[in-house]
């Protein structure tokens, strides 16, 4: 029952608030070619009007997307550095996730290189004489099909904070930076112009005076680029570089031309000599991976991809080379590979970087596997040149580290660059992600742990072998999802068994993968999966066909003739000139994307790779070539996403990077594909667009996914916005909306899976720019109950869960003169929770509620407002609870007062939907927990009044026994001190550290404390409990009032002495 207001009501609490700062954008003076959110589904489109004037960027402020991993499936690591200054300290690049850093010897990492323009690294070193001394050079070096650009060498001075371009910019990918140990101002660069088009730029690069000038010393034709560098630690002058031609077009890779070779300087890079014959194999050579001895500097090692051999040594410094290994095990993949190392104290002992890690023990003749417990496919190594145990490599899974020379590896899985193709969501509550990774198999998991310790490493299923490209939940069982790898192989997962069966429709041996041209069907990298919107039991699998099953995969039949172009002279295997790399990775004219109409059926969308947008109406029985005019004729069509209000309005992207061009190409139809147009103002011209999704909400919004970030237009795609927020530059390849929770999910291509939890407030951010505010609907929100599962290491990695709370977001375009505050009401219309005011954040006061030109964001969390918190406790966990009881499921109101009108919106809060409680054991549990809240408020009330009068007591005592010795005054306030102290402790054990309850009992506050972690509804032994801890409260509480009174007493002696009263503690009735 509650109690009127008085010194012992309740407080404001404070509970997990995020405040969010952010803009909307100016009504768009775009006509609007589709229907508005409020539209019915079924209103025309208008037509769109040429050169739209473009609409100011929205400003989201704080506004976030939420990591949630996985991390346990690492993702590719392309560079590695350490330093002999600081065992503790290590850098490393990823391939598609940035430049992280470690201080802890790799327990933990942050990344570092979240605010620059490119996510791609390929290069990282530390400046031998200054460790805060940092060297990037971006854009990957390791060629494969999912390869992304950088843009020059960034340089940092103060470890790692903060970056600035140092030149190179239209290098777009750096193998090796090496840096002269004696003058770390001469710094030689290995840089590729552009593996998919004729480049300038490419050879090798030298700058001597840190960065600020470059000279291009080496360079051999358009298509060549330096593969590796080996500078000599002791004399900085001997330089070795590898020259290397490739080239990658749609449907092949070409490694190995007439200008590679093997490069010497002898000053230090300014100029170079070509060597040739002394041994080095004759003929057509490719990628190259070079390597000094650092305790032998006159022996040099270089991978050579070749016909002759793999592995050739020098021991006079290059002069004369012998062929020292054939073995295809230092180097399996030459042109993904191709690194080798050095023992620093052991010139025999040899490490090579390929598909294993495999070392030799006799200067390279012979290699064993090592480190096969870790990973496979590893791209970069490290060894302390102080102490040979001390490695570092960097592999497909991420990094491992050695500090026994290689015998054993720590390989930690601790931070989240997975390489995803696609995402999907299924339904559950709370609903579940899908990630098909890249090398790291296929993982689902949840969007939300239910654990405390967020979402761990050990929430995630793995459910996909191999390369994961797809995973589609089964839309009529949560239990089972379906997956695939490269060429087509697909499998049904299912959860309950563990069991991943095997559905492909179509297998032939492995040599039909060296004659695809001859094959009747033809699957790619990552085929496509999908299930028809309005049969859950109709399921397609794209090949250069789509096949379509509606039993599970036990029979399928294909339901479209060829959609491809069918080129035979793109169907051949894949390499050359000097060996083959088939992997399915380089297949070609085959299908990328099905999708199918949630609003017409039968209307299914195909995009190929070859450039082509294929459409049927009727299931499959008759297909059109529906591709745009004017498109790049071979673009990779990764999207074509149909409209989910208008039948025949689909939007479709075209990647042409693989052809060398960059720019962006993104069309919409609302005719089923008899007209379509460009719609990529606002998107920058030199990143491509990997994908575009339509809001599900709002019929005016899209969102779209660049090689960079990710991007929201208001207006159908007549401009596009970034909304990029938080999220560092990457790869975006998916983005999906998940309908319960309106949460919008982009798959990431070196950073994972990245949630914007509750997108309401950006769907409708238009309307609320033009009104002025605006308090934007409220999502039905849960009462989860949290649980955790493990104690996880300290090291492992975890990612942050939804808010457990209600979502509130609110637009308002100017300051209001106080800053808003934000109520929460029960259906009876009684106030329940209030925030506002501020917090400590790192001993600065922020306000819980932003007082802004912007998108706000707060959070309640079902919670009533707090009691009192006691403001002597000794510490600021001691001081209670912010939050009071928790409320019972119902529908609320909330409330926020905006330019001087007060908006409101109502919210379904529902319980977990895992618990079979009633809504009158939450009742229970919501009025046990409110009483015994408010005798704690009491208890806080009572101790701040027993502190008030100590502290004054303890002032004026030593003056007082001056002027009036042993006096009556005097007697009575020393007994008001004592009588204090005794009912302190009453209240309170006062404990200062956790275990402090173990050396003495707890008093009514400890007490009332264990009360509140009651979180079902009280059963008969609680309520027994709760019954001696109420008579307790009681016996307390009139103590303390006859206490009250003796200090009135006090007040008339001190009066009687001439001495100032003292505060009366206020009563409190029980």
């Amino acid at each position: 029952m509650s109690k009127p207001s008085s010194a012992a009501g309740f407080s404001l609490a404070i509970v997990f608030i995020v405040a969010f700062f952010g803009a909307a954008p100016q009504e768009s003076t775009h006509p609007k070619p589709f229907a508005t959110a409020t539209a019915k589904a079924s209103a025309a489109p208008s037509k769109r009007k040429a050169s739209p004037t473009p609409t100011p960027d929205p400003v989201y402020g704080r506004l976030r997307w939420r990591e949630v991993g996985p991390a346990g499936a690492g993702g590719r690591v392309a560079a590695v550095a350490g330093t002999a200054a600081d065992p503790a300290l290590y850098y490393l690049g990823a391939a598609g996730g940035g430049v992280w850093k470690s201080e802890d010897g790799g327990t933990s990492w942050d990344p570092v290189f979240t605010k620059e323009r490119v996510g791609a690294i390929g290069a990282v070193e530390i400046d031998p004489k200054n460790k805060n001394v940092v060297w990037v050079g971006t854009g990957e070096a390791n060629p494969r099909n999912d390869v992304s650009y950088g843009d020059g060498i960034y340089k940092s001075t103060n470890g790692g904070k903060t970056w600035r371009n140092v030149g190179l910019k239209n290098v777009r990918h750096i193998a090796r930076i090496a840096i002269d140990p004696k003058n770390p101002n001469i710094v030689v660069v290995a840089a590729f112009g552009d593996f998919f088009a004729d480049s300038p730029n490419g050879g090798i690069w030298r700058t001597s005076d840190g960065g600020r000038t470059w000279q291009h010393t080496l360079y051999v034709g358009p298509q060549s680029g330096g593969s590796d560098l080996a500078m000599d630690p002791q004399n900085p002058n001997i330089v070795f570089a590898g020259m290397w031609q490739c080239r990658r077009v749609p449907w092949t890779l070409t490694s190995g031309g007439p200008n590679d070779g093997l490069y010497r300087s002898q000053d230090g890079g300014k100029s170079w000599t070509k060597l040739t014959g002394r041994g080095l194999p004759g003929g057509l050579m490719g990628r190259i991976g070079l390597a000094i001895a650092p305790s032998k500097p006159r022996r040099v090692f270089a991978l050579i991809q070749s016909k002759a051999g793999v592995l050739w040594r020098s021991d006079d410094s290059g002069d004369t080379w012998k062929l020292t290994s054939s073995d295809t095990l230092a180097d399996q993949r030459p042109f993904y590979f191709s690194h080798i190392a050095v023992d620093p104290s052991d010139a025999n002992h040899v490490f090579a970087v390929s598909e294993m890690l495999a070392e030799s023990k006799n200067g390279g003749k012979k290699f064993k596997v090592i480190a096969d417990e870790v990973h496979v496919d590893y791209h970069a190594i490290w060894i302390a040149p102080n102490n040979a145990k001390r490695i570092i490599v960097g592999e497909d899974g991420g990094y491992a580290l050695s500090l026994n020379g290689g015998d054993t590896w720590s390989f930690a899985q601790n931070i989240a660059i997975g390489q995803v193709y696609h995402v999907a969501a299924d339904d559950r509550n709370p609903y579940w992600v899908c990630a098909p990774l890249q090398d790291n198999n296929g993982f689902c998991g949840p969007s939300n742990s239910l654990s405390p310790d967020g979402i761990l490493n050990s929430a995630w299923h793995n459910v996909v072998p191999g390369d994961g490209m797809w995973i589609v939940p089964d839309p009529s069982d949560n239990n089972r999802v379906w997956g695939d790898l490269q060429d087509g192989s697909i499998s049904i997962f299912d959860f309950r068994t563990g069991v991943n069966t095997n559905i492909r429709p179509f297998y032939a041996n492995s040599a039909a993968d060296f004659a695809l041209y001859a094959q009747p069907f033809r699957f790619n990298w990552d085929s496509p999966i999908a299930f028809a919107p309005w049969d859950p039991h109709t399921a397609w699998l794209g090949a250069n066909v789509v096949f379509q099953t509606t039993d599970d995969g036990v029979h399928w039949k294909p339901i479209s003739p060829d959609l491809t172009r069918n080129i035979k002279s793109h169907q051949q295997a894949s390499g050359g000139p000097i060996s083959l790399d088939v992997s399915a990775a380089e297949f070609s004219d085959n299908i990328l994307d099905i999708e199918g109409s949630t609003v017409s059926n039968g209307e299914i969308w195909v995009g190929t790779d070859d450039g082509l947008v294929q459409l049927t109406r009727d299931g499959g029985d008759h297909w059109t070539n529906v591709t745009p005019r004017g498109v790049p004729q071979f673009a990779r069509v990764e999207t074509v996403a149909p409209s989910p209000f208008h039948a025949g309005t689909a939007f479709a992207i075209f990647d042409d990077h693989r052809s060398g061009n960059y720019k962006p190409y993104l069309y919409a139809t609302t005719d089923f594909g008899k007209s379509w147009r460009k719609i990529t103002s606002g998107l920058p011209g030199d990143q491509y667009v990997r994908t575009v999704r339509p809001d599900i909400r709002n019929a005016n919004m899209l969102y779209a996914g660049t090689e960079q970030g990710v991007w929201v237009s208001y207006d159908g795609g007549a401009y596009w916005h970034s909304l990029k927020l938080n999220l560092p530059a990457v790869s975006v390849r998916d983005i999906r909306i998940q309908p319960t929770f309106d949460d919008v999910i982009i798959a990431t291509h070196g950073r994972a899976v990245w949630i914007l939890d509750d997108a309401h407030g950006v769907q409708d951010l238009t309307q609320a720019r033009a009104a002025g505010a605006e308090l934007f609907p409220l999502r039905t929100a849960y009462e989860y109950h949290e649980h955790r599962d493990i104690e996880d290491a300290y090291e492992n990695y975890r990612a942050s869960n939804p808010p457990n709370g209600v979502i509130i977001n609110f637009y308002q375009a100017a300051p209001q003169k106080r800053a808003p505050s934000v109520q929460v009401l029960d259906a009876n219309g009684r106030l329940t929770r209030t925030i506002s005011g501020t917090r400590k954040v790192k001993k600065k006061s922020m306000p819980l509620v932003s007082n802004d030109r912007s998108l706000n964001r707060v959070v309640w969390d079902f919670r009533e407002n707090g009691p009192v918190l006691w403001t002597g406790a000794p510490n600021e966990d001691a001081r209670g609870p912010r939050a009071g009881a928790v409320m019972p499921p119902g529908t609320y109101s909330v409330r926020v007062a905006l330019n001087g009108r007060v908006y409101s919106r109502t919210v379904d809060v529902r319980p977990d939907p895992r618990l079979s409680s009633s809504q009158a054991d939450y009742e229970a549990r919501y009025q046990f927990l409110h009483r015994h809240y408010v005798e704690y408020s009491d208890v806080d009330v009572a101790l701040n009044a027993l502190d008030a009068l100590k502290k004054q007591l303890d002032k004026m005592l030593p003056s007082l026994r001056k002027s009036n010795g042993r006096s009556t005054a005097v007697q009575q306030a020393e007994a008001v001190l004592r009588a204090r102290a005794r009912l302190f402790y009453r209240f309170t054990a006062n404990f200062h550290n956790d275990e402090d309850s173990i050396g003495r009992p707890g008093a009514l506050r400890e007490d009332l404390e264990d009360l509140q972690r009651v979180n079902a509804p009280p059963l008969p032994a609680s309520i027994a409990y709760a019954a001696t801890i109420d008579r307790r409260y009681r016996e307390v509480m009139q103590s303390y009032n006859e206490f009250s009174t003796s200090v009135k007493a006090l007040n008339a002696a001190l009066s009687a002495a001439g001495a100032k009263s003292v505060p009366v503690p206020p009563a409190i009735a029980p």
